[in-house]
């Protein structure tokens, strides 16, 4: 690992500094953070986990921090593995401030680092490895998600997209022993935003089969075949549990979205104008930028007419008018690829495909002397125009340390997309004490307990049967226990989408969350599917030789160094033998 470091230790070092930098352009004012879209409900994230791991709950599904103690399945919806290390900061007692603004600069530098991986798996240049990363992570739309929508989770899943698009080029080019890196991009990007894992499915479901010639072939469809069954594996602790809560159960997502994805298309011409001008985002203004909309066009028409890269050229063109009222998503707003919600989701695709396209450089642009450069400045220059409007246009977000470490459990995002469609959430809020509804007639309730964990209390049904409505958001997975003689009924959901439960007889009842055996078997899978990996690649250690790619001559790797996907990247790149 050390000699990882040495070996890359200016280009760590710049992608330090880009991190920190494009972080502290905007996010960062001294005693003040600018606080815009959806970060108050990644903060809560963060909290919930964190609260969890205090309580020796280290798998949360539904959590009590959520909406005051009524809890609510983000954990279970929303991918967490990559906030445990925030979430740790926040345990430690690190402000929320400093832990959300350091989340932000890791993100960066994973950004950049994962890219500049991707650049060398493409087999560029160190030199143009690097001007890949930069191009990709500069890109106004991964930059408009960092510093508007604050999206976390999708901003995470960008990390590994370049992964997904170099190792389909090396698949295509029969590179395809190391397999499992296209597994390790895909669960990467499982791991931290399931709609963008499933957008990275659509891109490589098109680029084989615009490929198919390339694909049909044996070795390739089994060495496909093993890297989605290990991404399947990896991820079942991400999508049975959601599949579980999804089957005979309606959510606000699918029963009242706050987003028709018919609504979020642009025109071609006001699309085209964002583009040019770089705009700041707004839910009409999102774009892909000058740099990537000119390129875009240029590489398209050359690409069409000396029918090169024609794959990319097609699925980037194809994405671009997906974004556009030509586009009839009328007729697929009730289908699957409804999920994906903007449609300008695509733009980081777009703007990835472009990214490789410039440096692959069919137009020997970077054989010009000064162009490299001339294109870096304009994108540094774009970078600082955008960082700049976008703090001007919103300057009433910016938020002081202490209203930003104020955590409000309240905010879920603004569709409310995981709670039960029965769930009237502004009459939630207005119920903020959480009372226990029931008929003192059928029963007696004494001692009650309320808490962000739990709610017990002692009952008497004097010899009735009572119904009781607790104040907790139901999903599947509540649980009730009894002391007593009496007797609780499993909870159910009620019609306004708590939790009830039906006691008879006497005794202390019980009622937390607990994991469901579905979510048992998922994490059992996801484990023993890390486990055998792991032991792969222990019992790989006691190999000298490792081959990097088909193409590339078998170099020495000795048996400490070779105990990491991006180790062996890194250090395979150019075929080097290492001492």
């Amino acid at each position: 690992m050390s000699k990882l470091i040495k070996k890359n230790y200016f280009i760590l070092l710049l992608f330090v500094l880009i991190s920190v930098v494009l972080v502290a352009l905007v996010d960062w004012h001294v005693g003040y953070v600018f606080a815009t879209g959806d970060y108050h409900y990644h903060l809560d994230r963060i909290e919930t986990l964190a609260s969890s791991i205090k309580h020796f709950d280290f798998w949360p599904k539904v959590d009590g921090h959520f909406i005051g103690g009524y809890g609510y399945a983000s954990s279970l919806f929303y991918p967490d593995v990559f906030l445990y290390f925030p979430a740790l900061l926040r345990v430690a007692g690190v402000s929320p401030v400093i832990t959300y603004l350091f989340t932000l600069v890791l993100i960066n530098f994973a950004t950049l680092w994962i890219g500049y991986i991707a650049g060398k798996r493409s087999s560029f240049s160190t030199r143009r490895a690097l001007l890949f990363t930069l191009i990709y992570t500069l890109n106004p739309y991964r930059l408009q998600t960092l510093y508007s929508r604050q999206d976390l989770g999708e901003l995470l899943g960008m990390i590994f997209f370049p992964l997904v698009l170099s190792e389909l080029i090396n698949f295509k080019n029969g590179y395809f022993r190391q397999w499992y890196l296209l597994a390790f991009a895909m669960i990467g990007i499982g791991f931290s935003h399931t709609i963008s894992l499933f957008m990275m499915i659509i891109f490589a479901a098109m680029y084989v089969l615009l490929n198919i010639k390339y694909f049909w072939d044996k070795k390739k469809i089994i060495a496909l075949i093993k890297a989605a069954g290990l991404t399947i594996g990896a991820t079942a602790m991400i999508y049975l549990p959601i599949l579980e809560q999804m089957r005979g159960q309606k959510y606000a997502l699918t029963t009242d979205p706050l987003i028709n994805i018919t609504n979020q298309v642009f025109s071609i011409k006001d699309l085209i104008n964002n583009s040019l001008i770089n705009s700041v985002f707004h839910g009409d203004t999102v774009n892909i930028g000058t740099v990537i909309f000119i390129s875009l066009i240029v590489y398209s028409i050359y690409n069409l007419i000396k029918r090169k890269n024609l794959d990319l050229t097609i699925i980037a063109l194809f994405l671009f008018f997906a974004c556009t009222n030509i586009f009839p998503w009328k007729f697929m707003s009730h289908s699957i690829f409804a999920v994906i919600q903007f449609p300008w989701r695509f733009f980081s695709v777009i703007s990835l495909i472009v990214a490789y396209l410039l440096v692959n450089d069919d137009l020997h642009l970077l054989d010009r002397r000064y162009f490299p450069y001339v294109l870096v400045g304009i994108i540094t220059l774009l970078t600082l125009s955008l960082s700049q409007q976008t703090v001007a246009a919103s300057k009433d977000r910016l938020d002081s340390y202490s209203d930003f470490n104020t955590i409000d459990s309240y905010y879920i995002g603004a569709g409310h997309e995981y709670l039960p469609s029965q769930v009237d959430y502004y009459d939630i809020r207005q119920h903020k004490d959480r009372t226990i509804n029931y008929k003192q007639s059928d029963i007696s309730i004494q001692n009650p307990t309320i808490n962000r964990q739990y709610i017990a209390f002692n009952f008497d049904t004097h010899g009735k049967s009572a119904n009781i409505q607790l104040p907790l958001i139901y999903y599947k997975g509540y649980q009730s226990e009894v002391y007593g003689s009496g007797n609780s009924t499993v909870p159910r959901i009620s019609n306004s989408g708590l939790a009830e439960i039906m006691l008879t007889g006497s005794g202390t009842v019980k009622v937390q969350y607990e994991h469901t055996l579905i979510q048992k078997i998922s994490l059992f899978i996801s484990s023993l599917t890390g486990l055998l990996v792991l032991l792969k690649f222990l019992s790989k250690r006691r190999h000298a030789y490792v081959s990097v790619w088909d193409a590339v001559p078998v170099f020495v790797v000795p048996s400490e160094y070779d105990y990491m996907f991006v180790y062996q990247i890194v250090e395979g790149m150019d075929g080097i033998e290492v001492e």
